[in-house]
């Protein structure tokens, strides 16, 4: 006879919105009129925006990338930086994250289950064909990156040949952000977007993601519903 057990620790679903998303939502200086809950919404997370240079050959400085994420809260999530439409999304919360030796602003942003797109929205999304992210916002001065000065002045020329790199300049005063878009390709590379969050070990640490870390690694996922809330567990066979 096989019996099913299940071994370790339960863990929240990870595409699942959190007590904290629900309290930053309801807590912007444009709050929804009437308070979302968790049953409510849907979260991602989307890296936006970071410190590569893009195909304009324009640059965010790294350490503005704070101000950019703060800039950003509350803002709409559009499609193809269409502003004649209204956004399917709203940013919220976030952090500036490594990736592939860039620094990204990595928002989440919330959608309503109620909608009657919400569905659509949600499974292009997961499943990749929404794949790509863009960044709409105002500055004052493009700096070039060879002699500081604006750029539309100087003598240098975006994207052609530098010392050790092809000549870029800088998104320097960044005083709006207007919206951030679901874009076919986005100008930076390495935006896109991800689950609200990963699967969290209780202490704290990401779950293992390898057989040598975990041997559970590899085994189907349990969805669990306990108390309204849904977890994943691993599912181990016992003879």
């Amino acid at each position: 006879m096989i019996h099913q057990t299940l071994s370790g620790p339960l863990l929240k679903e990870a595409g699942i919105p959190t007590d904290e998303d629900v309290r930053i939502i309801n807590s912007l200086s444009n709050p929804p009129p009437v308070p979302v809950s968790e049953r409510d919404i849907y979260v991602r997370r989307c890296r936006l925006a970071g410190d590569a240079v893009d195909a304009y050959h324009g640059c965010f400085r790294t350490e503005d990338l704070h101000k950019l994420l703060a800039l950003l809260q509350g803002a709409p999530l559009l499609v193809g930086h269409d502003k004649r439409t209204l956004g399917v999304a709203r940013f919220f919360g976030g952090s500036v994250e490594e990736r592939d030796g860039h620094r990204y602003i990595v928002p989440r942003f919330y959608w309503l289950r109620s909608h009657s797109s919400a569905e659509d929205l949600r499974v292009a999304i997961d499943g990749g064909l929404y794949a790509e992210a863009s960044l709409s916002f105002c500055y004052e001065k493009p700096t070039c990156s060879v002699c500081g000065q604006d750029i539309r002045q100087c003598e240098h020329l975006p994207g052609s040949p530098g010392e050790n790199e092809p000549i870029f300049y800088y998104y320097d005063n960044v005083v709006a952000v207007l919206e951030g878009s679901l874009v076919y390709r986005g100008a930076e590379p390495g935006t896109g977007f991800s689950l609200s969050r990963g699967l969290i070990h209780p202490a704290g640490l990401p779950y293992p993601t390898s057989d040598s870390e975990n041997p559970t690694y590899g085994l189907p996922l349990l969805r669990i519903k306990r108390h309204g809330k849904w977890y994943r567990a691993p599912l181990v066979e016992e003879a």
